[in-house]
C-alpha cells in the first residue's frame, strides 16, 4: 500500500501543533517551579516543534490537490486553512528560532537565560493560538463534528458559522 499525500499531511501535521503547546505546559511549568531542566527540556521541544512544522506545511498543497476534488470538500474551507497555515508557520518558526537563541543564552548565562526563556514563552504561547486554530480550520475541510454541522442533517461542505445558528434557531 503506498501512503498518498493526503495521508502524509495527516501524519505529520499534528506534530507541531501538539509540541507547541507541550512546550508552552513545560515553559510554564519550568518558570513556576524554577526548574533549569525542565526548562532546557522546553526550549527543545519548541525548536523540535518549529522543525516539525516543515514537513506538516510541505505536504498540505499535494493533500490539497488529493482531496479539493472530493464531493464535500468545500475549496472555501481550504483557502481559510491554507491563510492560517501560512500564518502558522511563521509563528511556530519564529518561536522555534527564539527557542533556540534561548538555547545557547541560557546555558551561558542563566539569569539572562531566564529573561528568554520568558520571551520564548510568549512566543510559544502566540503560536499555540495560531496553530491550535490551523489545526481547528484544518479539521474543518472533512470532519462535520467540528463544521458544527454533525447530526444536523447538514450536508453543506462550507463550515458552520454562529450566523448559521441564529438561522437554525429561527426556524424552530
Amino acid at each position: 500500500m503506498q501512503i498518498s499525500p493526503a495521508h502524509w499531511h495527516m501524519l505529520v501535521n499534528h506534530f507541531p501543533i501538539i509540541l507547541i503547546l507541550v512546550g508552552s505546559l513545560f515553559l510554564t511549568v519550568g518558570l513556576i517551579f524554577k526548574k533549569d531542566a525542565i526548562k532546557s527540556t522546553a526550549l527543545l521541544i519548541v525548536v523540535l516543534a518549529g522543525l516539525t512544522a516543515l514537513p506538516a506545511n510541505a505536504t498540505g498543497e499535494g493533500a490539497e490537490e488529493q482531496v479539493e476534488e472530493i464531493q464535500g470538500v468545500s475549496h472555501d474551507a481550504i483557502e481559510i486553512h491554507e491563510h492560517a497555515a501560512k500564518n502558522g508557520l511563521l509563528t511556530i518558526l519564529g518561536a522555534g528560532f527564539i527557542a533556540l537563541v534561548s538555547v545557547f543564552v541560557f546555558a551561558k548565562n542563566k539569569k539572562t537565560g531566564n529573561t528568554f526563556v520568558i520571551i520564548t514563552l510568549v512566543a510559544a504561547l502566540v503560536s499555540s493560538g495560531f496553530m491550535s486554530y490551523v489545526g481547528l480550520t484544518g479539521g474543518e475541510i472533512r470532519h462535520s463534528e467540528i463544521r458544527g454541522d454533525f447530526g444536523r442533517g447538514n450536508t453543506s461542505s462550507q463550515p458552520a458559522t454562529i450566523f448559521d445558528q441564529d438561522e437554525e434557531e429561527h426556524r424552530e
